[in-house]
């Protein structure tokens, strides 16, 4: 295999596919409860804070490999939409990947000051223009990408429409549920794994000539 780069890919591709909704589900399974993470929560759940950014890391950097592989599927049938969707993703994950380290100061500044302290610390830090433009906002174009990538796939007939239905609905749970356990929260990440686990299965089931595109209309459509 490692003389074969492409079976490489292909192998990492599909595999990345299946760990980043299974490590979107540990991260929020472990979070600390409640939908306003306080300076008494994280000094209360010190270790779950760190343990549930760790896994929200892990899944972003997941995430890399996993667009990669779905823009690689969408090479010959539609380059367009997914080097858009490859695009947007990247600078999505990137920005969610910043996002998620400030977990660590969060945490740092909860044991260091008071609640006072450490609430107007973040409060001001969240203020500034740098991370509401620089990184909050960007990491929101992760899911147009992943959207844009899905659909590009079930519009070439790659995978079933429910695929990215599934994935939508996946998405908006963690946000209509910030109120409950983290336990509801985290069913969201199971319908991603459902989603993304079907394109993984398929990837690494596939053919070396089919990933390869040899399989492939290599006339590239307009898409």
């Amino acid at each position: 295999m490692m003389k074969n780069p492409d079976s490489l890919r292909r192998l990492v591709a599909g595999i990345a596919l299946l760990a980043w909704p299974a490590f979107e589900f540990l991260a929020f399974f472990t979070a600390p409860p409640g939908a306003e993470h306080t300076p008494a929560i994280f000094r209360e759940n010190a270790n779950a804070v760190q343990v549930s950014a760790l896994l929200y890391i892990w899944a972003t950097l997941s995430l890399i490999p996993a667009i990669l592989g779905m823009a690689h599927l969408l090479k010959y049938r539609a380059p367009r939409t997914g080097f858009i969707g490859a695009a947007l993703g990247l600078i999505g994950a990137g920005h969610g990947l910043t996002l998620f380290t400030t977990d660590f100061y969060d945490l740092a500044l909860a044991q260091s000051l008071s609640d006072a302290q450490a609430d107007e610390v973040i409060m001001r830090a969240g203020e500034l223009w740098g991370f509401v433009f620089g990184m909050l906002l960007p990491g929101f174009l992760l899911h147009i990408g992943l959207f844009t990538l899905l659909i590009g796939l079930a519009a070439t007939r790659l995978a079933p429409w429910w695929v990215p239905a599934a994935a939508a609905v996946g998405a908006v749970i963690p946000f209509v549920t910030m109120e409950q356990p983290p336990a509801v929260q985290s069913t969201g990440a199971l319908l991603h794994l459902a989603a993304y686990g079907w394109i993984a299965l398929r990837v690494l089931r596939m053919p070396e000539k089919e990933w390869e595109g040899r399989l492939a209309d290599r006339s590239p459509s307009p898409a």
